[in-house]
């Protein structure tokens, strides 16, 4: 399923990417259409040329935040560890 979804979104990305090329070399979009000079012709890019794309609006629904409530714990002593880190057990003499 990952496979299909990778593929499916290469060929949508490539497809754009085509449209956009042939936006911006009309003699490769002459290439594909042969009336692609005439005023009446209408394909996906003469509508990228003239802005006529629509995408769908994206609403996005951002729920509010719940209060929060924050306890503090109530301060312990500190405690110092002393300890010689020279010679710890994990370590073996110096070379």
């Amino acid at each position: 399923m990952r496979a299909a979804q990778s593929g499916v979104g290469s060929f949508c990305l490539a497809v754009f990417l085509l449209v956009q090329t042939m936006a911006a070399v009309p003699a490769l979009h002459t290439w594909a259409h042969q009336d692609a000079g005439a005023p009446g012709h209408e394909c996906a890019v003469t509508l990228f040329l003239n802005g006529q794309v629509h995408s769908p609006p994206t609403d996005v629904a951002a729920a509010p935040c719940p209060p929060l409530l924050f306890f503090h714990a109530p301060a312990r002593g500190v405690d110092f560890v002393s300890a010689d880190v020279r010679l710890l057990p994990s370590r073996g003499p110096p070379a």
